[in-house]
């Protein structure tokens, strides 16, 4: 897979991508492009316009983007396109507070001819702050449409990159046609990062920390010798223009917050560290623990995004005869693993407000995220909260989205039952008042059969033929949960980490499913397909942003015990 993650990546320039979700395309409209209308109205449905509120059997109408009336007595215009939401819940589009979405990743810079590595150009040493996310937007780019099918609306993106990569923007997950389009608010922040450079300075921990306290003292220098030059430049040289310094300018007067993407305790510490020096205001992304440093995080006034990157439940070895250090060490993975879950909880109870951040989590995972905090004192009014009011408050964005109020935009989710219960699913998505509509499958599991029980439950072998080599791995069915479920995994180390099978059906000896992957960056989803004769699985692996088919086998072996 690690391959085909490479080949994948870079055909994703070349190749157009095929937008899963659609429009409402006017008849009369020849180019294919104006929506019928652009006025709607969700009747008798229930909403949910902030977390803790309700409105039972409501009506809310978006009109040109923006929502123009919400309640149960509400007038319907003529010309709006009626949408029966009896049994649709209706809430606020969701808010992603960190990630990657929209953006492609950059070549890296090459390493220079006769490079002074302890003093390296700054573009190989990734201190490129005064660089937009927006210069790597793409309109195309497949994981907009993946986070809207889930319900959000909202991105706040940031560049790939070094240690300082460049500005974040806030940007709508829409179908558009330019990139200006896509933007909601630009230069949000100033983004940073534990990331050195390879074989030259600041190419570790240390040498970042000296690295950032240095960018930090020149731009203020820099930003007072500018400010006295234009005040009255006489007798003084002209300070000489640096982008560096330049772009530290709204972080050194506190109109702009520095971003770390800091996921681990020590680098979150690191982060609040330079900000005690420096003075900047800080928000910190995609953190993973949180538990230690609740009281820093509240005494510094540091915003906060929660990595949704949530492990998996540790496995219990039920053999009576392990050993006491198998034992000890399964105790110490679960009490990891109750601390991290329990973070969220113990956040809230501390009064911090924050919101999730998606970087590095496949979109099909995220959902299952939510529902598994329930169980740890995360309910989902909470989970609400931080998709929608908490980073909008965070983000500076509250005004205008993250509830559902007359005269903000209108970015919503329908769903076909309570969103944060395991058996609703989104039926469409409104962004800045565009309605995307998705295909409901009524049976993504196959129900348990004895056809299923004898031809496909075990561990199948698979091989994957991709343009540079062939990829092997496994799959893995089972009926533990008393539905088919499939697991697709990797027999490369630094491949494809173990995936759920999503839309998994075997009927008539045929075989489906599919699985989303990050290809560098790029969310992909792979459709297989295919038929089973005896022990034996011939099919295809088609990835259609690609428009690319790619022949995959499987051999059934051994059956799980």
């Amino acid at each position: 897979m690690k391959l085909l993650r490479k080949f994948t990546f870079r055909l994703f320039v070349l190749l157009p991508f095929l937008m899963a979700s659609t429009l409402v395309i006017a008849q009369s409209d020849p180019t294919g492009k104006s929506p019928v209308t652009r006025t709607y109205a969700i009747t008798k449905a229930t909403i949910i316009p902030s977390p803790g509120a309700k409105i039972d059997s409501g009506t809310v109408i978006i009109s040109d983007g923006v929502i123009t009336a919400i309640g149960t007595n509400v007038t319907i215009p003529s010309h709006a396109e009626v949408i029966d939401g009896t049994d649709l819940w209706v809430y606020p589009g969701f808010i992603d507070a960190m990630s990657n979405t929209g953006a492609n990743r950059p070549e890296p810079m090459e390493r220079p001819d006769n490079l002074f590595t302890p003093d390296p150009p700054n573009d190989y040493a990734g201190v490129t702050p005064h660089i937009s996310v927006i210069e790597q937007l793409d309109i195309t780019e497949s994981s907009i449409s993946s986070m809207r099918k889930i319900g959000f609306t909202v991105s706040h993106t940031i560049p790939h990159g070094r240690m300082l990569p460049g500005k974040s923007s806030l940007i709508l997950l829409s179908d558009a046609e330019h990139v200006d389009h896509l933007i909601l608010k630009k230069d949000v922040s100033t983004v940073s990062q534990f990331v050195g450079a390879p074989g030259a300075y600041p190419g570790n921990t240390l040498g970042i920390m000296a690295k950032w306290r240095n960018i930090y003292r020149n731009a203020e220098l820099s930003k007072r010798n500018t400010e006295l030059y234009a005040s009255n430049p006489t007798g003084l040289a002209r300070p000489m223009n640096d982008r560096v310094s330049e772009a530290f300018y709204p972080v050194v007067e506190k109109s702009q917050p520095i971003l770390f993407n800091a996921s681990s305790l020590l680098e979150a510490r690191r982060a609040i560290q330079l900000q005690k020096e420096m003075g900047f205001n800080l928000m910190i992304g995609n953190l993973e623990q949180s538990w230690e440093i609740i009281d820093e995080l509240d005494n510094n006034n540091v915003s906060v995004f929660l990595s949704l990157d949530i492990p998996e439940k540790p496995e219990e070895n039920d053999d009576e005869d392990k050993s006491e250090e198998v034992a000890n060490l399964e105790a110490r993975r679960l009490e990891f693993y109750n601390r991290h879950m329990e973070q969220f909880a113990a956040l809230k109870a501390a009064g911090i407000k924050f919101g999730f951040s998606t970087h590095g989590v496949t979109s099909s995972k995220i959902k299952k995220n939510f529902i598994a905090l329930q169980e740890f004192g995360f309910d989902s009014t909470d989970a609400l909260a931080a998709l929608t009011t908490h980073p909008a408050q965070l983000l500076g964005i509250d005004a205008i989205t993250g509830t559902l109020e007359t005269g903000k935009m209108g970015n919503a989710l329908v769903s076909t039952g309570p969103y944060f219960s395991s058996d609703s699913d989104v039926k469409m998505v409104f962004v800045n008042g565009d309605k995307y509509d998705f295909e409901i499958k009524e049976n993504s599991s196959t129900p348990v059969s004895d056809e299923v029980a004898s031809v496909l439950i075990g561990t199948w072998n698979y091989s994957l033929t991709t343009p540079e080599g062939e990829q092997t791995g496994k799959w893995i069915f089972s009926t533990e949960t008393g539905a088919l479920t499939g697991v697709f995994t990797s027999n490369d180390p630094s491949g494809l980490a173990d995936t759920d099978m999503e839309n998994l059906n075997f009927a008539n000896n045929s075989l489906s499913y599919e699985f989303a992957f990050d290809a560098g960056g790029q969310m992909l989803t792979v459709f297989v397909s295919g038929d089973i004769d005896g022990d034996t699985f011939v099919g295809t692996a088609t990835i259609d942003a690609f428009n690319m088919s790619i022949p995959i086998t499987a051999t059934k072996g051994e059956p799980e015990q």
